[in-house]
């Protein structure tokens, strides 16, 4: 009984495992398909094991395409979001975005945070040295 009980209780785990790499995979791929619109970030919402991550390629101070990961299960798939197409990022900063859920809306805004530091990073002046 204890041996099948652990014999069970392993093989469930490494098929959680497998499934979760699955859906990482398949949340990477969509990011890729982004990567070549513009600039991408990726942000993330947490709440009592609740997780959200949103991707945005971002171009000229605006979304031109989002991928959001939400759900309960392994089985949740990365969905474009069309709110968020079209959107300012200053918008997106502020949670400005009508219709988006509250965990998206801060997970983009995390993202687009992200945004905003990697411009500003690459537009300061490298020190001279001597």
């Amino acid at each position: 009984m204890t041996l099948a009980f652990i014999t069970m209780f392993i093989v469930l785990w490494i098929t959680q495992m497998a499934l979760t790499y699955w859906q990482a995979q398949k949340f990477m791929r969509s990011v890729a398909a982004l990567r070549v619109l513009g600039d991408t970030c990726t942000g993330r919402y947490r709440k009592r094991g609740l997780r959200t991550f949103v991707t945005l390629a971002i171009s000229n101070d605006r979304v031109v395409d989002s991928r959001v990961l939400a759900g309960f299960t392994v089985f949740a798939t990365p969905t474009a979001e069309p709110l968020l197409i079209g959107a300012r990022v200053a918008d997106v900063l502020d949670e400005a975005v009508p219709g988006l859920t509250s965990r998206t809306a801060k997970a983009a805004a995390e993202a687009a945070g992200f945004y905003r530091q990697q411009r500003q990073r690459a537009t300061q002046v490298p020190s001279a040295t001597p």
